[in-house]
C-alpha cells in the first residue's frame, strides 16, 4: 500500500471519527445532559480512538516491512504468466530436454532433487506418483 493511500485511509477514519465525537457532543447538549454524560463516554471514546491508531499504525509498520501489498496490476500479471521451463543440456549433442516446473497431473511444484527418473525423459512425480515426461528440442 503505497504511503499516499494510507494518508488518505488515516486521514478519512480520523475525520469520520471526528465528526462522529462531534456530533455525539451536539446532541447531548441539546438534551442538557451533558455534564452527566460527557465525563464517563469521553474517555471511553478517546480509549477508542487510540486503540484505532494503534492499530492502523501498526499495519502501516507492516506493510512497509513486507513491501507493501501488490497492485490490482500485479496480482493479474502474476495470475496469468505462463511458466517457465528450465533447459539442461541432454546427452544428445544438438538437443535439450525441456522439464516442466509443474506437475501436469497434481500441479505441484517438481524439483528435479526429488523426482525419481525411471528413463532417459520419464520421470515420477514425488506427489501424486505418476509418470511425467520431460520434452527433447532440437537445438538448431
Amino acid at each position: 500500500m503505497s504511503s499516499f493511500v494510507l494518508k488518505r485511509v488515516v486521514l478519512s477514519i480520523i475525520f469520520s471519527l471526528g465528526i462522529t465525537f462531534l456530533f455525539i457532543f451536539i446532541m447531548f447538549e441539546s438534551l442538557g445532559i451533558t455534564e452527566y454524560v460527557w465525563p464517563i463516554l469521553f474517555p471511553i471514546l478517546a480509549w477508542t480512538l487510540g486503540l484505532i491508531s494503534l492499530i492502523l499504525i501498526i499495519v502501516g509498520i507492516a506493510c512497509r516491512a513486507g513491501g507493501g501489498i501488490p497492485s490490482d496490476q500485479t496480482m493479474v500479471q502474476r495470475k496469468f504468466l505462463q511458466p517457465t521451463y528450465p533447459t539442461y543440456e541432454s546427452p544428445t549433442i544438438g538437443s535439450v530436454y525441456v522439464v516442466p516446473v509443474y506437475c501436469p497431473h497434481c500441479s505441484d511444484k517438481l524439483e528435479l532433487d526429488r523426482v525419481e527418473w525411471i528413463g532417459a525423459t520419464d520421470f515420477t512425480c514425488p506427489s501424486c506418483q505418476r509418470v511425467v515426461q520431460a520434452g527433447v528440442r532440437e537445438n538448431l
